[in-house]
């Protein structure tokens, strides 16, 4: 694939954040499927910083990993609600320069209980994390 002015950015964001594996899962599946994209890994230390340049630059996703995660929270325009109740962003969205924040992470931490648990135990433990997360905000 050739990289120009019209292929896509997406990237990982931490720190540290050598020892990711996205960008090889990730570009191979670009590669796979015929898209025009490109994925990279930052190390990130100045969040603010590095949430302008996902603005600036047109970045068009970001994975968010340790220790930014709540962080990155504060500087994005919109945060939809599974993120809120988590209180941490793990994927960003780059619409036009308006930036979205949500949560993936809770489906494959679901999905890996239901397969070793029954669903009232994995409710019961998703239920605790949110009274848990509201008593954390009310302090």
């Amino acid at each position: 694939m050739d990289i120009d002015a019209n292929t896509s950015l997406f990237c990982v964001i931490g720190d540290p954040i050598s020892h990711s594996l996205s960008p090889v899962m990730h570009n191979s599946a670009f590669a796979d499927t015929g898209y025009k994209g490109v994925y990279l890994a930052f190390n990130v230390k100045d969040v603010a910083s590095a949430v302008a340049g996902i603005r600036g630059l047109g970045i068009k996703g970001v994975s968010v990993t340790i220790p930014h995660k709540l962080t990155v929270m504060a500087f994005l325009d919109e945060i939809d609600e599974s993120a809120i109740k988590i209180g941490a962003v793990n994927t960003i969205i780059n619409r036009q320069g308006k930036l979205f924040g949500s949560n993936t992470d809770y489906l494959g931490a679901t999905n890996a209980l239901l397969e070793k648990t029954s669903i009232y135990w994995v409710w019961y433990i998703i239920r605790r994390r949110q009274v848990n997360h509201c008593k954390h905000i009310r302090r």
